[in-house]
């Protein structure tokens, strides 16, 4: 029973610790906060109880709030530019509705390579800028 509570007490800490870090990320960077939390969750969530859609579709509602209040502190600063912003929003709204409708349709293997592609182009991306 000890190595149970243990585990689970060592499972709540790396919930807390990815979502503080994700979130940091995502505020900080705009980016990255996801691939930190889906990384947290594959490493606890069972996964005969969870499927990689679900850890996708948790981390999306995970990071909507954070997207939310970082998009606030952002634009109370300035650093929202509308004639900019307003060019982006109907194009993401769709594609985020074709994306969560295709989730589910979408062999996991293609998601998993799909991620890991965004992931490492991001990365060099980011490196190389």
């Amino acid at each position: 029973m000890y190595k149970t509570e243990n585990k689970s007490r060592n499972a709540f800490l790396l919930l807390l610790a990815g979502g503080f870090f994700g979130g940091i990320a995502n505020g900080l960077l705009g980016a990255g906060g996801g691939i930190i939390m889906t990384f947290v969750l594959e490493k606890i969530l069972p996964h005969d109880e969870y499927s990689r859609r679900d850890i996708f579709a948790n981390v999306i509602a995970a990071t909507l709030p954070i997207s939310v209040l970082s998009t606030i502190i952002y634009g109370v600063r300035g650093h929202i530019k509308a004639e900019k912003f307003s060019v982006f929003l109907l194009p993401a709204v769709v594609g985020g509705l074709v994306g969560a409708y295709f989730l589910s349709r979408i062999n996991v293997v293609w998601l998993k390579r799909i991620f890991a592609i965004l992931v490492i182009w991001s990365g060099i991306y980011m490196v190389i800028r």
